[in-house]
């Protein structure tokens, strides 16, 4: 079955059940997220009508009725509303039903729907810490037997050889961990993800971008103040996020 779903004021689609199955596994979308299917006579929340079967074949793509010109979504109420009759905050619109809710959580510093928790500058750079310990326990025993093998060749020729190898295992533990889990083990035991703008997963290719993104431009070319700009940044992202268009939430 092909489902399209609504994410703010765009329409996202057409993905296949097992996808949209994924999707709410990760929080993408939720039970009132709007989806919509060629046998729905119109947008229904997702937890009404969530698939159960996720090997269904997927029939040909079908017209689908789009949101209105003019019209978004409320992220808290999940209803189509024409724009004059909203607000916008940042990346979500709410309708005016909602909007004391909505203003009530933002209030309180609860993460309000359809908005993501952004992390800031203190938990990343903990995650950060947690990340280089553990690598350098993977690193340690391969670094001990090259120096030995190296040694009589001289200090340059272990440097020559020990400094790729560390690169290769950091750019390969950061893109396995971030492209199958979202997070690498730092960021895991803090609960964060590392995201596409939509809240998406992120792939391998974007993993390892980010990564060299991270080591070379945000922290050795910049003198680590790519770090620091997550710290004034509306959205918490350092250099290297703005580069590789990314985002690190909260769970």
């Amino acid at each position: 079955m092909t489902w399209y779903y609504a994410d703010g004021s765009n329409q996202k689609g057409p993905v296949s059940d097992a996808d949209l199955l994924a999707l709410a596994a990760s929080g993408v979308i939720d039970n009132d997220t709007l989806v919509w299917y060629d046998q729905l006579p119109e947008w229904k929340p997702y937890g009404r009508v969530k698939p159960s079967n996720p090997t269904i074949p997927l029939p040909a793509t079908p017209s689908v009725p789009a949101v209105p010109a003019g019209s978004v979504v409320c992220a808290e109420c999940r209803q189509i509303f024409p724009l004059s009759e909203v607000i916008h905050h940042g990346n979500v619109y709410i309708c005016a039903n909602c909007k004391p809710t909505f203003l009530q959580k933002l209030k309180e510093g609860i993460a309000p729907a359809g908005k993501l928790n952004y992390a800031g500058f203190g938990i990343r750079g903990g995650s950060r810490i947690l990340d280089v310990i553990l690598l350098y326990v993977i690193m340690l025993p391969a670094n001990f037997l090259l120096g030995r093998f190296l040694r009589p060749q001289g200090t340059f020729a272990v440097l020559m050889v020990t400094y790729p190898v560390s690169i290769s295992i950091g750019a390969a533990y950061y893109t396995f961990f971030v492209g199958k889990f979202g997070a690498t083990p730092g960021k895991m035991a803090n609960k964060l993800l590392v995201v596409n703008p939509d809240g998406s997963k992120v792939g391998y290719g974007k993993a390892l971008g980010r990564y060299f993104s991270a080591d070379w431009i945000s922290g050795l070319f910049t003198l680590c103040i790519g770090y620091l700009m997550a710290i004034w940044d509306d959205e918490k992202r350092a250099l290297h996020d703005r580069i590789c268009s990314t985002r690190v939430i909260r769970k």
